[in-house]
């Protein structure tokens, strides 16, 4: 049994490994398309907006309703009245049916086309959900692909802290023992222990930067459990972005949408403006009735009468509440249509910025390669010095810490050049990012 206890308490972080998730680009977006809390209310507001472009069309349709009464208790109204030479007025009571149903029909005929602009107003929302759903598909998949790629830049830079930290407690160990040999001093053991503690603290901080952002990747994938991201960071070039160009008019169905919404707006307070037009509608009503006993079901006894005709209505003075409701679908066009102006100039804005925040994340990548090959030079050539006396460890101590400098730059920059492209496709809504 002794013997076997060393393997039983493996196997749980055995098992452990064993199952861990992982996941690459592909299935991640592919999970986001599909859960994505940010998509699903994307697509419940485009299917709202559609049911209120039925809501609106009701303006073409007339209207039926049915209603019935049934009086359980009554006293009728009583009117005295004056036959002939009688001396005295006789009480004529207001029969009402016991038993009632009534059919109403009602088309409006005229108000001012408010009904006809309601319509455009909501044809116009429905083509804006439909767009703000095209931008939320693509915004969520550029996001889905920069955390992926977060995360597997924080994987790669915990690597890189591990290592210096062993290379670092290496060095104690060895200027440790030189101490004791009384080749190396107290300073020595201080200055490389110094070292070591801020790599651990490096450490733990690249190692919390793993948790965080495979967390925010699994919030993006509508998803609590996080997964471990399987794949590598893109070599990038200044040639994807020498042909883009900022056309945010069409390009970008985000503010293709807020265009709409505006359109809608305005169509809305035109709308509103018609409140001091006369109402004019068509109507008929029917009724089934019975006023000769109080049976329910006695239908022998059911008369029937109707109406139609047509019913003009003008609201002449309602304390100004139409007048109120119209000022302000006016100035809700104008805030909106200010805000497109706004998202429109930082739009310009972002595409110069990320543009240029591009080209200079890729030439510090470029440069950062050349002095990881540089700084492997510089350790080979230390190691060798001091075989030969003529470096000390502490020569070979800072020729591998600007190596872990270098390789820890180059990963940076190369994940700034993805996320200023990431955010040059948000700024022009064109894809650019290979995946």
């Amino acid at each position: 049994m002794k013997q076997h206890l060393p393997f039983l308490l493996l196997t749980p972080f055995l098992t452990l490994t064993a199952h861990a998730a992982e996941i690459t680009l592909p299935e991640a977006l592919d999970l986001a398309s599909a859960q994505s809390p940010g998509l699903q209310r994307a697509a419940s507001v485009e299917s709202e907006t559609r049911w209120r472009k039925v809501e609106a069309f009701s303006t073409y349709l007339p209207s039926l309703t049915l209603g019935g009464t049934y009086l359980a208790a009554k006293k009728y109204l009583v009117t005295d009245v004056v036959i002939g030479n009688s001396p005295a007025p006789v009480g004529i009571p207001a029969i009402v049916p016991t038993t009632s149903a009534t059919l109403t029909a009602q088309y409006p005929l005229f108000e001012g086309f408010a009904g006809t602009l309601r319509y455009g107003a909501a044809k116009a929302e429905e083509r804006a959900a439909t767009n703000e759903l095209t931008w939320a598909k693509f915004e969520t998949s550029r996001q889905v692909a920069l955390q992926f790629y977060r995360s597997l830049a924080s994987e790669t830079l915990k690597d890189v802290a591990d290592q210096n930290v062993k290379l670092l407690e290496d060095h104690l160990r060895e200027v440790s023992a030189f101490k004791k040999a009384g080749v190396s001093t107290n300073y020595d053991v201080l200055q490389v222990d110094v070292q070591v503690t801020e790599a651990r603290s490096e450490a733990m901080n690249a190692l919390d930067n793993v948790t965080i952002s495979k967390g925010r990747l699994a919030e993006l994938l509508g998803e609590t459990e996080a997964r471990d991201p399987k794949g590598k960071l893109p070599e990038l070039s200044p040639e994807l972005i020498k042909n883009v160009a900022l056309d945010s008019g069409r390009s970008r169905p985000d503010l293709v949408a807020l265009g709409d919404r505006v359109q809608a707006l305005e169509t809305s307070a035109t709308a509103s403006s018609r409140h001091w037009v006369p109402r004019l509608n068509l109507f008929a009503t029917y009724n089934y009735y019975n006023n000769r006993n109080d049976s329910l079901t006695d239908f022998e006894r059911f008369r029937n009468a109707y109406q139609a005709g047509v019913t003009l209505n003008w609201n002449i003075f309602d304390g100004f509440t139409s007048t109120a409701r119209s000022k302000q679908a006016e100035e809700r066009h104008v805030q909106l249509e200010t805000s497109l102006r706004a998202t429109q100039l930082k739009a310009h804005t972002d595409f110069d910025v990320w543009k240029r925040k591009y080209l200079y994340n890729l030439s510090v990548y470029r440069s950062r390669l050349g002095n990881i090959d540089k700084a492997k030079e510089a350790v080979r050539l230390a190691r060798e010095g001091r075989k030969a006396g003529v470096r000390t460890s502490f020569d070979l101590l800072n020729a591998e810490t600007d190596l872990y400098r270098a390789q820890a730059g180059a990963i940076n920059a190369q994940l700034g050049s993805i996320e200023a492209l990431v955010n040059l496709e948000l700024a022009t809504g064109q894809t650019l990012l290979p995946l």
